[in-house]
């Protein structure tokens, strides 16, 4: 009652105040009440994934997508190499390129890839050449060293012999430089694999309208858990798969070792 009586002190009723905070109070759990899962709902996940997979391949959406990644990393990597390799020679045989290249390359090395994102974003722009040069990124600083290190451990007096014997510049690269790098190449090669993977994984969430990361994107826009599971783990197989091709060309290429 909440009408008003002389000398009489009326307070309105709570009651509908307090049958309304119950629902307040769940309406703020909400959120958390639909992001838990159950015992059954956890046993039959390996299960929706199976249906997302299924629906993403006949969707026409994933082969594709994976495609995409796949070509990004690989030309990431041979970007990384292509400028790695060079640097690597001029530090590896040279005392001046040395002390001029390797202090600002280990500065470089110093620095997490995926804080350079917004400065390649200003550079270059926010299109493909950025992700692709973050992936290059990623990849220099393993294939430098490895290859940097490879050079430095030749055996100097087989140089010297080579001179002496009067043999040519192409036959020292061919028969003395190159079979002493490749062992150090073959194994930075296989660690900037993994982690190309890895800056791939942070350059497909800036902007991305192909690859996985735009599925992965998707996914959580709209709350499909077992999309999101079946891009991550997709992720983690092709990851391992190019380790394994890497691997196995090591053992093809220094099959003399």
């Amino acid at each position: 009652m909440t009408g008003f009586m002389p000398g009489v002190l009326t307070v309105p009723y709570p009651s509908a105040r307090l049958h309304a905070l119950p629902s307040i109070v769940s309406s703020h759990h909400a959120p958390l009440s639909t992001m838990t899962l159950s015992a059954a709902d956890t046993d039959a996940f390996p299960l929706q994934m199976a249906h997302a997979f299924t629906r993403l391949v006949s969707s026409g959406i994933l082969l594709p997508a994976m495609g995409a990644s796949v070509l990004r990393v690989l030309m990431g990597l041979l970007l990384g190499i292509a400028v790695a390799v060079p640097f690597a020679v001029a530090t590896g045989m040279s005392r001046w390129g040395r002390r001029v290249l390797d202090p600002p390359i280990h500065m470089l090395r110093a620095i997490p890839f995926p804080a350079l994102a917004p400065i390649l974003i200003m550079l270059i722009g926010i299109d493909e050449g950025m992700k692709v040069v973050l992936i290059a990124i990623g990849a220099f600083a393993l294939i430098y060293v490895n290859v940097r290190d490879a050079i430095a451990g030749i055996d100097p007096k087989l140089i010297e012999v080579a001179h002496t014997y009067g043999l040519p510049r192409r036959t020292v690269i061919g028969r003395i430089i190159i079979p002493g790098t490749l062992p150090g190449f073959m194994t930075g090669l296989r660690f900037a694999t993994t982690v190309a993977w890895i800056a791939l994984v942070t350059c497909e969430t800036i902007n991305c309208q192909q690859g996985l990361g735009y599925v992965l994107s998707r996914a959580q826009q709209f709350s499909r858990m077992d999309e999101m599971a079946v891009c991550i783990l997709i992720y983690a197989l092709l990851g391992l798969a190019c380790e394994a091709i890497v691997t196995f060309a090591e053992r093809v290429v220094l099959v003399w070792r």
